[in-house]
């Protein structure tokens, strides 16, 4: 019986708070970045700034990667969407309080 008591407390010490940093609140710049929307931009950029090159890595894809990148532009504006729904959100809700 009394093993058992310190087996339990021995399984309540290894889940301390101790364990825990303060790194999981850490926030860097990139977090504010979109993998998918910068993407896309630097697509779009490239697409800008050399059409052929951008004309000849687009037809050498196979249908289904094609796809892909397509789902990837559609994700990417639902994502823009979604970010400005939340800023502005952010912003209405900044200006009632401080109202």
């Amino acid at each position: 019986m009394q093993a058992n008591a310190f087996r339990l407390q021995e399984e309540e010490d290894d889940y301390s708070d101790d364990d825990f940093s303060d790194d999981e609140e850490l926030q860097s710049p990139i977090d504010d970045v979109d993998p998918f929307i910068y993407f896309v931009d630097t697509v779009q950029v490239l697409k800008a700034s050399d059409p052929s090159r951008f004309q000849n890595l687009t037809q050498s894809l196979d249908f289904h990667y094609q796809a892909i990148a397509s789902g990837v532009a559609q994700h990417a504006d639902q994502r823009r969407l979604e970010i400005e729904k939340e800023k502005m959100g952010k912003e209405s809700s900044a200006t009632v309080a401080t109202s």
